[in-house]
């Protein structure tokens, strides 16, 4: 995927990076929170819940999101979906292969703030309870997390095109 029509397309590389960059953060999250409260004495904003419990529950959160994020990416990021799928807000490229390109983008943004929900409330959980383990952890799941429910976006590509030409 190059250039349409003068518009830029996401590549299955650029795809891939961004798939990685967006469920890296939690990690680099949870290494300030580590560095913060190792060596600039952070402190506990609020105690919520007391620690094991809070434990529990991220890691039951963690355990479930990894146990539904393939299901869930079969569902949301499966051609026939992505096809479908409305560009809401942005104008759409000349041609099938353009088109698929930016629905699969749009499409890919979607899934991932629906699997960035959790860690990003187990992120605020841990600032607030200064639990650096609880970050690190919750970065190394979504690393994992990454991984496991990553879309095999050249394939997703040529497929949501095949959709596209055939549906028009």
């Amino acid at each position: 995927m190059g250039q349409t029509a003068g518009a830029r397309v996401p590549s299955p590389k650029t795809l891939n990076l961004l798939w990685f960059v967006t469920l890296s953060a939690p990690m680099f999250i949870g290494v300030a929170l580590w560095l913060a409260v190792r060596f600039a004495a952070y402190r506990p904003v609020a105690e919520l819940l007391p620690r094991e419990t809070l434990w529990q529950l991220a890691l039951g959160a963690m355990a479930l999101t990894l146990l539904v994020a393939r299901p869930l990416r079969n569902l949301i990021m499966k051609p026939e979906a992505v096809a479908r799928r409305s560009l809401a807000g942005r104008v759409a490229p000349d041609g099938p292969a353009a088109l698929a390109a930016v629905k699969t983008q749009t499409s890919m943004f979607a899934f991932l703030g629906m699997l960035d929900a959790v860690a990003f409330m187990i992120v605020a959980l841990s600032f607030m309870h200064a639990d650096a383990a609880l970050a690190l952890l919750n970065g190394v799941y979504a690393l994992a997390l990454a991984v496991v429910a990553k879309p095999d976006f050249p394939q997703l590509l040529q497929q949501t095109e095949q959709v596209l030409r055939r549906d028009h």
